[in-house]
Formats: C-alpha cells, sequence, structure tokens
C-alpha cells in the first residue's frame, strides 16, 4: 500500500521537480510549521510554497493535505511528527529544520504576536540547526558540541511551540 509519504518521498525524488521546489524533508519541516501554528494559508498557498512554479497532480496534492493532517495527529497525541528516512544524517536534520524556520518566516507576524520570547527561544534551536543564518549566529555555527544540543532539543521544541499556541494555558 501506497502510503502520502511513500508518494510524496518518490515525488520529489523525481526529475519533475525544478530546484524552486522544497526538498521533501523541507517540505516536512514546512508542514510541520504550519499545523504548530496555522496561520492564515490557503491549501493551494501551501501547495504553491512548497512546489513553487511546478505543476502537479491531484494526488500529490491529496498527499500533501493528508501527510499535514497526519503531523496536526502526532502533534496533538503531544508526538513529535518524526519522518523516517533512509538517511538519517545531519544534511536531513538541516533540510528539515531549513523548511520549518520557512514556515515560520513565512507567516513571521503570527508566530511572535503573543509570545515572542518563548518563541525565540524555542525556535532557536531550530534556527541554528537550519543554517539559514548561519552568519548572524556566530560562535553557535561554528561549536558542533552546541549543534548536537540543540538538535536533541528540537522535538521538544516542537512540542513546545505546538502547546504553546494550541493549548488554553497558552492564549
Amino acid at each position: 500500500m501506497t502510503t502520502p509519504t511513500n508518494l510524496l518521498a518518490d515525488f520529489f525524488d523525481s526529475d519533475e521537480l525544478t530546484d524552486d521546489a522544497m526538498y521533501f524533508l523541507e517540505m516536512h519541516g514546512f508542514l510541520t510549521a504550519l499545523a504548530v501554528q496555522p496561520g492564515s494559508f490557503s491549501q493551494q498557498q501551501i501547495i504553491t510554497e512548497i512546489l513553487a512554479d511546478n505543476k502537479t497532480s491531484p494526488a500529490i496534492s491529496t498527499a500533501l493535505i493528508e501527510l499535514q493532517k497526519d503531523i496536526e495527529q502526532a502533534l496533538l497525541k503531544g508526538d513529535f511528527p518524526d519522518i523516517t528516512s533512509a538517511e538519517e544524517d545531519e544534511d536531513s536534520l538541516t533540510l528539515w529544520s531549513s523548511g520549518f524556520m520557512q514556515g515560520v518566516f513565512s507567516q513571521e507576524d503570527v508566530w511572535f504576536a503573543e509570545h515572542p520570547e518563548e518563541v525565540a527561544e524555542l525556535t532557536l534551536p531550530i534556527l541554528s540547526c537550519s543554517e539559514l543564518l548561519e552568519e548572524d549566529l556566530g560562535d553557535i555555527s561554528q561549536n558542533d558540541e552546541l549543534l548536537d544540543d540543540m538538535a536533541d532539543k528540537i522535538p521538544d521544541c516542537v512540542i513546545g511551540l505546538y502547546l504553546l499556541f494550541n493549548s488554553p494555558e497558552g492564549h
């Protein structure tokens, strides 16, 4: 049986996509950020953000929506929406973190509106591993031990962010 994740992994691994589209793990991080703090993106805007100018089939669009629902369900249960990847390495974490932070930056006003200090603290490990602002992070980006420690904290930070935005006491 082909799951939405398998279908998407094959699609993102194909030669059909231009370089403007996100990578598979980047897309997963992006969808996770949108599940943590939904904001105001429509499904079409989400698909456009992920695929850029690439055209897609209804099956891929449906698989993206299903994956987003799976991520939301994992977070609702208090679980980190882990992505099983054949290649669990530093680049995988960088891509996932980069996608997550793209989701944050795309709706920065929503993310930082009510709890700016907590959001900044909880997104720092993800931002550090994303390599998006490597120059701005200075010593952090040069300290492998610190980066490894931050990488280990990412699941707890994602759950913490989800609870901050989605629990009654978070508001």
